[in-house]
């Protein structure tokens, strides 16, 4: 399943997928990949490809159900949409944009309160 999220975005793709839980994987031919463990086990596991276009990003997710079956090989048995899928876009699609157009200069800076120490915080 393939999904574009028009910019501008707060953050860069590879700290958006961090939030998300998603660990980075170079593959054989030095292509970076991002993927996420459904359950405890390796498999299945959620497997997302990301390209910078026109400002946004390009997400392009699908499930590896097991590994490859033959050694050498990267065929595997893969679900590119159906409910699982779908479910985990949405919640890509829900953190973009919730941060998206936030930005560190039109976000409200906190207020900062001198530091009273231990006593000071008891007896104020």
């Amino acid at each position: 399943m393939k999904q574009f999220f028009a910019g501008p975005l707060s953050d860069n793709a590879r700290n958006l997928l961090r939030r998300l839980g998603y660990g980075e994987q170079r593959t054989r031919a030095g292509q970076i990949s991002y993927v996420k463990r459904v359950g405890g086990e390796r498999f299945p596991r959620y497997h997302a490809y990301v390209e910078d276009q026109n400002g946004g990003i390009q997400v392009n997710l699908h499930v590896d159900q097991k590994e490859a079956s033959y050694e050498g090989t990267s065929a595997h048995a893969g679900e590119y949409d159906g409910p699982l899928v779908e479910r985990e876009m949405t919640r890509i699609a829900g953190l973009v944009v919730s941060l998206k157009g936030t930005t560190p200069s039109s976000a409200s800076t906190p207020v900062t309160e001198k530091k009273k120490g231990f006593w000071g915080t008891l007896f104020g």
